[in-house]
């Protein structure tokens, strides 16, 4: 089975220029990101490795446009960009939660020794398993579920803790953004290291900052 880094060393690479020097730059740079990528996602099997390259091809995308210089952009052009990014957030958010869904149930598949072929999920088994208690003949050849092993109160109690966690992290983030954001000049550099002024991006819906007459 193919590694991540060996499926996307196929990849044509976005890169921040057309000189051969940068593009061979690029090109390192991203092969090993990938080897990282590779160690952190640890995807298994086709359908993870393919939700695990999106992941990796929509994030290197969104590094390229935060290191390019925008100042030269019309304001069209800027909120094109803007659009772009945030539909490339979305798309790494979703992709990351179907990616640790499949990881899910890859464990609990594993755990169960449920045998199951990949797309199936092993939540939905063993909610039907605990509604339905079935156990194979003492003599069959087939593996058996470990029958002195209580099988789980909540079947989705693991992908119920992911979710959670997901959610808090990004409550986190949320917040700790805004209380960065909060005496940010309008003129300012955006936080989020896009490139753009803070009124221009993160902050374009911010008051103006009005000061007292003397």
């Amino acid at each position: 089975m193919q590694t991540l880094p060996e499926l996307l060393a196929t990849d044509t690479v976005a890169g921040r220029g057309s000189d051969p020097a940068q593009a061979a730059a690029d090109r390192a740079e991203f092969l090993a990101l990938a080897e990282e990528a590779q160690s952190q996602l640890r995807p298994e099997g086709f359908l993870e490795l393919h939700f695990a390259a999106e992941i990796f091809r929509d994030t290197w995308r969104m590094n390229i446009m935060a290191s390019l210089d925008e100042s030269i952009f019309s304001e069209e052009t800027l909120d094109a960009r803007r659009k772009y990014r945030d539909r490339l957030n979305t798309a790494v958010r979703r992709n990351t939660m179907e990616l640790r869904r499949l990881q899910t149930d890859r464990h609990l598949n594993n755990r169960w020794n449920l045998a199951l072929p990949a797309p199936a999920s092993a939540r939905d088994v063993l909610r039907f398993e605990k509604a339905n208690p079935i156990r194979p003949a003492a003599d069959s050849s087939k593996s058996e579920i470990r029958k002195n092993e209580p099988i789980p109160d909540t079947v989705q109690t693991a992908e119920s803790r992911l979710h959670a966690q997901i959610e808090a992290e990004e409550r986190r983030e949320l917040a700790e953004f805004a209380q960065r954001t909060k005496q940010i000049p309008r003129n300012a550099p955006c936080p989020c290291k896009s490139g753009e002024k803070y009124k221009r991006c993160c902050g374009k819906d911010a008051p103006p900052v009005l000061y007292q007459a003397a």
